[in-house]
């Protein structure tokens, strides 16, 4: 890129100018404040984009209220010329870009065309200021050999910045043997916080145990509640089962009934149908010829007249008889299912001691709900009062041991002499007196005693007995006249203290619990009052709790149930019994002829059957004893041929082993019209039995009652488990608020987390600090082994030119950056001059540019870069960027007078700003 033209319509001091860049090599040459720097930022501004402002740049809005902003015309290689124009109010700042050919675009493609230059690249690589050159001289050895390798490898000392940077934040929070960094100071106070909340917990030695126990109540307490919730969706299975025990009695029997037959085809059973329709055709055909034959044959027995005389009635009575078995197998099902109703109920009366009078409650939702919430209340209050209640026998023992403790110490102080009073002087011998007349008496008394052993003579004994006895009393009356010391005082005092200080504590402990206590009984007897209201209207017991009340309800429903069930029973009992009688009724014109007494319905039918199959059979033999005639004969023989033809069709359609005569074959097809009713029934009956009955097994009513007494004496048991955990679980919970009440192992451990949540943030940030600048180190690392050996012979070239040839060799040894002058003294950076500093500053720049000039063709801007050259230093530097203009346009900003000489003498391009400008 080469800049061409800049076309100032308003920038700082600068209105509707033009300025020509006709030459690689151009200065713009003006007084101190004429607008070098400013021409600097209006290139910089064009290119990349007005200042934002947290950017700590100068303000360069017009003066006079012109156009903020203007152009730049510069001719790119692979673009050709290049409009670059920018204005503060136009597109919100953007820039529009004009292409040779035509094109026209935004800021993206001038970020195209410009990449890979960016405006931290132009500022810190293609800008050469005063500034930088300052900079050289407040820096050390090490850190201004750092700078310059940054600087030619990146064309800038940003690396080199990034890397104190994050030394310096790390270090700021973490030194291994330092005081101030924050790190280090949470660390020693989260030490001493760890030994304030050890020696804490020392004294409190059981508190780990207690909480330890309340996590193992926790998950005592979830597992029997899981169970119990399991208990209870079983109870409500057996419930429904119990419901519909009457269906599924319903479906047994319809499944026995229906077993081993097979359904047959509709055609089949018509044709059935139709066969025996012609069969009792014939029948009665028969019958005809033969009562003809009959009357012709003379009087017949009574019985045989009787049958004749009412065959109809007994042909459809003999129809009924399926029916009648069938209704009599189900009234025998119903007394047995009535029959284990009633043990349920004697079962359920006798284990919870009930009676009828006692289970006829129906609650509303609404009673039932608030009746579970008061429930729910008051166990939770009796259970706080038991805990309160042992909590306060447990207090009050203490406080008698206290007040035992106490009436001691009372009485050991005030013997104690008073500080104020005098003591009392008593006349007599003063201790050390009593103590030399008692040890004088001691001393004759042995003498005496060794006489009377010499003498021989006992009563010498008596003296010495005596002034023994006076030596002893002496001594133990000085021990008891000693005064108290003072130390014994102080100590019994300060215990005295603080036992009147732990009665204290237990006072107030006692009157917080017998506040909360009544607080309780408060609550209790309100409780109680809308209990006795429930007591009263549903005749429950007051000396139960709600919660036994709101466990019995279900026993209650379930029992109601059972009744309603027998009642069920009995109702449909009594119609089958109905039934049964109306069909025994129909035989009652026959009970001199068939045997009705004290017998069932079922077997009266059988009675009828066997008499009619008697009649039948006697009307056979006599129509074949008695007829002579050929017709008769003849008639008859064809008929009986056609019945057993149509016989033999019959049992050839229904094809079963089973069926062997008409009889059967006409039970069958009734049998087939009531399968298929029983096989829809049983149809309906699976629907609403699969979810609770297994099908495949059998049950029974009384073995379904004893699971569900089971099954409550679980949830029972359950029950009073959760009971026994959560009152062991309140106990623990008092007895640690208690412990923590002062709130100090709370507020320490509250504490601690708060320390360590910091910390941790710290040492997050001081590992980032950390990476980053292991990272820039590698970076840098990468950079110099891949740029350092053509970087070096660069700046070589260009120092050595720039120092006319007095070095002439820039090289690395041991990571350490050193020069060689034409003597082949080696200089570390450090020893050089200011000038030289600069030179070799320089000659690192312009080594990095002549290296990326395909990358970047960018210019290079030079604003008086030779702070600390003289006239001879300034000369071979213009040499030295006269040659390097070749490749890079280089744009110079002075003030400089050697400058311009130069620039003019060697016909380079100068722009001349100035004040009136």
């Amino acid at each position: 890129m080469k800049l061409l033209q800049l076309k100032i319509d308003g920038f700082g001091k600068f209105n509707n100018q033009v300025f020509n860049i006709e030459s690689q090599n151009q200065l713009i040459f003006g007084e101190n404040e004429a607008g070098k720097s400013t021409i600097y930022q209006f290139i910089r501004t064009i290119l990349f984009g007005f200042p934002k402002k947290r950017e700590m740049i100068r303000d360069f809005t017009p003066v006079n209220g012109a156009v903020y902003g203007g152009k730049v015309i510069f001719e790119d290689s692979l673009h050709g010329k290049v409009t670059v124009e920018r204005y503060k109010e136009r597109n919100k700042g953007q820039a529009s870009v004009l292409l040779e050919n035509g094109q026209i675009g935004n800021d993206l493609l001038l970020e195209k065309i410009l990449s890979p230059l960016t405006k931290e690249t132009f500022d810190q690589i293609f800008s050469f200021q005063q500034e930088q050159l300052t900079e050289l001289n407040q820096l050390n050895e090490v850190k201004l050999q750092h700078l310059l390798l940054t600087v030619g490898l990146t064309g800038s000392e940003r690396l080199t910045k990034m890397n104190d940077n994050f030394l310096k934040e790390r270090q700021k929070l973490f030194k291994p043997s330092g005081r101030i960094p924050e790190i280090n100071q949470r660390l020693r106070q989260l030490k001493k916080l760890e030994q304030q909340i050890e020696l804490v917990e020392s004294q409190e030695a059981t508190y780990q145990v207690k909480q330890k126990r309340m996590l193992e109540l926790t998950e005592s307490i979830a597992e029997v509640e899981k169970e119990k919730n399991y208990q209870f969706e079983l109870e409500k299975t057996i419930l429904e089962q119990q419901k519909r025990f009457p269906m599924y009695v319903e479906w047994e029997s319809l499944t026995k009934e229906t077993k081993g037959e097979s359904e047959a085809s509709t055609q089949k059973i018509e044709a059935v149908q139709k066969a025996l329709n012609n069969h009792r055709f014939l029948l009665d055909k028969e019958k005809e010829l033969l009562e003809n034959q009959s009357g012709q044959l003379g009087v017949e027995s009574p019985a045989y007249q009787f049958y004749l005389e009412n065959q109809s009635i007994f042909d459809d009575l003999l129809e009924d008889q399926l029916a009648v078995e069938s209704m009599t197998e189900r009234r025998q099902l119903l007394e047995e299912q009535l029959k284990e109703y009633r043990q349920s109920k004697e079962t359920l009366y006798k284990k919870y001691r009930l009676s009828e009078d006692k289970i006829n409650i129906e609650l509303t939702p609404d009673v039932e709900e608030e009746m579970v919430s008061l429930a729910k209340e008051e166990e939770e209050l009796v259970r706080e009062k038991v805990v309160l209640s042992n909590e306060k026998s447990r207090l009050l023992i203490r406080r008698k041991d206290m007040d035992t403790a106490l009436t001691t110490a009372e009485n050991q102080l005030m013997v104690v002499p008073s500080d104020e009073a005098e003591p009392v002087k008593k006349k007599g011998l003063d201790p050390l007196s009593k103590k030399l007349f008692s040890g004088l008496s001691i001393a004759v008394a042995l003498l005496i005693s060794s006489l009377a052993i010499v003498l021989d003579q006992t009563w010498i004994y008596v003296p010495v007995i005596i002034l023994i006895l006076l030596g002893l009393y002496g001594f133990v009356s000085v021990k008891k006249n000693q005064p108290v010391k003072e130390e014994e005082v102080a100590v019994s005092k300060e215990d005295y203290l603080l036992q009147l200080t732990a009665s204290d504590e237990v006072e107030h402990l006692l009157h917080e619990l017998e506040a909360q206590l009544t607080e309780i009984e408060s609550k209790l007897e309100t409780l109680q009052i809308r209990k006795q209201e429930w007591a009263d209207q549903y005749g429950f017991s007051m000396k139960e709790t709600m919660t036994l009340w709101l466990s019995r309800i279900p026993i209650y429903t379930q029992l109601q149930d059972i009744q309603e069930k027998e009642v069920e029973m009995k109702q449909n009992l009594a119609e089958a019994d109905k039934v049964l009688t109306s069909y025994a009724e129909l035989l009652a014109f026959s009970k001199q002829w068939i045997s009705i007494e004290n017998k069932s319905t079922k077997e009266i039918y059988q009675e009828m059957k066997k008499f009619v199959d008697e009649q039948q059979k006697y009307l056979k033999d006599k129509a074949l004893s008695s007829s002579n005639e050929q017709n008769f004969q003849g008639q008859l023989h064809s008929i009986r041929k056609q019945v057993t033809k149509c016989v033999e069709e019959v049992l050839s359609l229904i094809d079963s082993a089973t069926v062997t005569t008409i009889e059967e074959a006409a039970i069958w097809l009734k049998k087939q019209d009531l399968s298929k009713q029983s096989q829809n029934r049983i149809d309906e009956l699976e629907l609403s039995l699969g979810d609770y009955f297994d099908l495949t097994k059998h049950y029974k009513l009384v073995e379904i009652n004893h699971h569900l007494i089971s099954v409550k004496n679980k949830e029972d048991e359950c029950t009073e488990k959760i009971n026994g955990y959560q009152n062991e679980f309140q106990e623990l919970k008092y007895e640690l608020s208690q412990m923590e009440k002062n709130g100090s192992l709370d507020m320490l451990y509250q504490e601690r987390e708060n320390k360590l949540t910091i910390i941790k943030e710290l040492s997050d940030q001081w590992i980032s600090y950390k990476v980053a600048e292991e990272l820039t180190q590698d970076v840098f690392q990468y950079l110099s082994d891949q740029q350092l050996p053509a970087l070096l012979a660069t700046v070589t070239t260009y120092f050595k030119i720039l120092t006319e040839g007095n070095y002439f060799k820039v090289f690395v040894k041991n990571g350490q950056l050193f020069v060689r002058d034409k003597e082949q003294k080696v200089w570390p950076i450090i020893q050089l001059s200011t000038g030289a500093k600069d030179q070799l500053y320089t000659a690192f720049r312009l080594a990095f540019v002549h290296l990326h000039t395909e990358d970047y063709e960018a210019p290079v801007i030079i604003d008086d870069g030779w702070l600390h050259f003289d006239a001879k230093r300034k000369l071979t530097l213009f040499k030295l960027l006269d040659g390097f203009s070749q490749q890079t346009q280089v744009i110079c900003l002075s003030s400089d007078q050697a400058v311009r000489s130069y620039f003019e003498t060697h016909d380079l391009g100068i722009v001349t700003i100035g004040r009136d400008v």
